[in-house]
């Protein structure tokens, strides 16, 4: 096939007097280089999901607010961030279509929860307050292109073919929210030490990829981290044979 289209929800964001749709530069620029073409989606109408979904080859859920729980039938607990239920309601159109018309699906950080809410999943509002165990530093201090944890990698995954075959990869942190509650059509592929989920991909082990990490803040500099959007382009390309 010729290029793939893969679509990128844009956030609105205040910038000045006014909003803009927007995402971040890094994940255009990963899709560009792993032979993609970007076409941002300016989400916030649920209603057009169909259509967008329609003209897309592939969906790469991109980071950004928390999800508001209501999607997945819980009241907001104190440490709830920011969220935008139309932006949350699109996205999760948008999953449920790409999942119905096979084509693959690359989550990234709060596009990871995306998914698993979408697929019946849930997760934890805030993972300091609400976590069994004493967490990691998840929202790092340190800059955004350097990992600071390690997250173990399942043998039996997609990720550690992505990875060379290693079972432990150093990644980058920057959330405070988590999948709790895996939905059915996942299964986990990475853990932190602390036990956070940190990647799943489907049980058909083709379909999709979510990580918890920001891997198009670290591709230009870690090879690894830039085999993840090459994978996803070569997922896109064989659903499309």
């Amino acid at each position: 096939m010729s290029k793939p289209v893969i679509g990128i929800p844009a956030e609105r964001r205040l910038l000045g007097d006014s909003y803009r749709n927007s995402v971040n530069q890094g994940e255009v620029a990963a899709v560009i280089k792993a032979g993609g073409v970007p076409v941002l989606i300016p989400t916030r109408e649920p209603d057009l999901a169909e259509s967008y979904a329609a003209v897309i080859d592939g969906l790469l859920l991109p980071g950004g607010a928390d999800v508001a729980p209501r999607f997945y039938d819980e009241e907001p607990l104190p440490k709830l961030s920011m969220t935008d239920a139309y932006l949350d309601e699109t996205e999760i159109a948008l999953t449920q279509l790409a999942v119905a018309q096979h084509k693959p699906i690359l989550g990234i950080c709060r596009g990871t929860q995306v998914l698993n809410v979408a697929l019946g999943g849930n997760l934890y509002q805030d993972i300091e307050t609400q976590f069994d165990r004493q967490p990691l530093q998840h929202f790092q201090n340190a800059p955004m292109d350097q990992g600071t944890h390690y997250a173990e990698v399942a043998e039996d995954s997609i990720l550690r073919q992505i990875f060379g075959g290693e079972s432990r990869v150093l990644v980058n942190s920057h959330h405070h929210q988590s999948i709790k509650h895996l939905a059915p059509q996942l299964k986990l592929t990475a853990a932190a030490s602390d036990d956070v989920v940190e990647a799943v991909e489907s049980k058909d082990g083709e379909l999709i990829v979510g990580v918890q990490w920001h891997p198009e803040t670290m591709f230009e500099v870690n090879q690894q981290q830039f085999a993840i959007f090459e994978n996803f382009i070569a997922r896109v390309k064989r659903a499309h044979v």
